[in-house]
């Protein structure tokens, strides 16, 4: 695959530069303090993890001179950096080592580096290599308002040398780099005379600035990097850095839309509506419905008794007629003149008539059936969602490094009947300082 523009790079050793910390045409050893701003920064609510390998070549082969064979052996101490903004500086190519680096490239001291400092986004730590020619890595994290790396790492044994990159920018015409390779060469902090790598502490005085180690300076033949037949020194080691994984964090919602489309209730005003039981309203049309639907069941059993108990009352009646009309049959015939018919209002029922009586129930129960009032039914439109307001921030979900803090709100009245549906309940946002160092050797990744 082809590198587009500022993706990849391997970044060559030029012989021009007299101090330079990496061999690479940036302005990593500049003492101006006022820096011109970066050109176009990366989006800060972008969170992008990096690794960076460590590569070391010191073999007798390449370094043939005064080569450390044991006490001790060549290796490295371990690796220490920070992701900062412009305003940290490790070290500075051409000023003076603060009391951090003087300790670490003197002793391999690095409490003092390790301090948090203003303007550090991560701190990371990789581990010692204890040969030579090895590999060691890290991964940090960086974001737009910290877009800048600084490291560095003591060669053992050694007065006081190290390798090491101060400031270099992984953000480039705002966009992070995919990948790039840097060669370094030893650096002196200034603090001690020694020429060799196993000289005994002579402290310089006063203090002296932080230089790049090349073939041919320091020009003292007891050099143990003094080669003056090359033009210049083998990379002695490389730092790659390589982009594994970018965040980016989403607005779960717009405050001025979300305001305009949906009905906010302040539960504290409405104390009295619970978390837990949100959908009382719910319950309460639930549980009137069900009482409807007891009562129609009620009428229905009501109605089928009351038609169960006229059918036995008309069969017994029935039955009554054919017994009486068989006790006639056996008495002597006799004539009898029945009396002229009374003239009866409508709807009186003659005395003693109980067939009448019953046709008459019947018929008053289908009368009342057929007459009785529907119920009507209550038409109701539909209703938009309701929700409260905001609760307070939740805790950070890392107590190491860079995390994620919530905050909620609850539904207060559920969408009914094709009302608008809820907004989003939940928002996060970054939380934490990016420190590694308190990991241990879990980094928070």
């Amino acid at each position: 695959r082809q590198c587009p523009r500022h993706q990849c790079s391997r970044v060559p050793v030029p012989d021009m530069l007299p101090v330079a910390a990496v061999l690479l045409f940036v302005a990593l050893a500049s003492s101006n303090s006022t820096q011109p701003p970066d050109p176009q920064p990366c989006p800060p609510e972008k969170l992008t993890t990096y690794r960076v390998v460590l590569h070391t070549f010191w073999t007798r082969d390449l370094f043939p001179k005064h080569y450390p064979e044991w006490r001790p052996p060549a290796q490295w101490s371990k690796l220490i950096g920070k992701s900062h903004s412009r305003s940290y500086s490790l070290f500075r190519l051409g000023q003076k080592a603060s009391p951090g680096v003087k300790a670490f490239s003197e002793i391999g001291r690095g409490d003092l580096l390790e301090a948090p400092g203003p303007g550090v986004f991560d701190e990371f730590v990789a581990p010692a290599i204890p040969t030579g020619a090895g590999r060691t890595e890290a991964q940090f994290f960086v974001d737009g308002n910290h877009s800048r790396v600084s490291l560095m790492s003591r060669i053992i044994p050694s007065p006081d040398w190290f390798i090491g990159i101060d400031s270099f920018n992984l953000c480039v015409d705002g966009n992070w780099l995919d990948t790039i390779t840097i060669e370094v060469d030893p650096l002196d902090a200034g603090t001690d005379n020694g020429f060799t790598f196993t000289a005994p502490n002579w402290a310089t005085s006063p203090q002296g600035v932080i230089y790049r180690i090349t073939s041919r300076y320091p020009s003292h033949p007891a050099g143990s990097f003094y080669y003056p037949y090359l033009k210049r020194l083998p990379p002695i080691a490389t730092f790659q850095f390589i982009k594994t994984r970018e965040y980016e964090l989403n607005e779960v919602f717009h405050h001025s839309e979300d305001d305009k489309r949906y009905d906010l209730v302040n539960l504290d005003q409405s104390n009295t509506i619970s978390v837990i039981n949100s959908n009382n309203d719910i319950q309460l049309e639930m549980e009137a419905e069900r009482r409807e639907q007891e009562m129609r069941l009620q009428q229905q059993l009501a109605t089928k008794s009351t038609i169960a108990r006229t059918n036995a009352l008309i069969r017994h009646a029935r039955k009554n007629r054919r017994r009486g009309l068989r006790r006639r049959q056996r008495l002597p015939f006799v004539t009898l003149t029945p009396p002229p018919p009374l003239a009866l209002a409508p709807g009186v029922i003659p005395s003693g008539d109980k067939g009448a009586l019953l046709n008459s129930i019947v018929q008053t129960y289908h009368d009342k059936e057929s007459h009785k009032p529907r119920k009507s039914r209550k038409y109701r439109g539909s209703r938009d969602c309701r929700v409260g307001e905001w609760g307070e921030w939740g805790a950070c979900s890392k107590t190491c490094g860079v995390g994620e803090m919530a905050r909620r709100r609850e539904v207060v009245k559920h969408a009914r009947r094709g009302g608008k549906l809820c907004p989003p309940l939940l928002e996060t946002k970054w939380c934490g300082t990016g420190n590694s160092l308190d990991c241990g050797s879990h980094p928070f990744w």
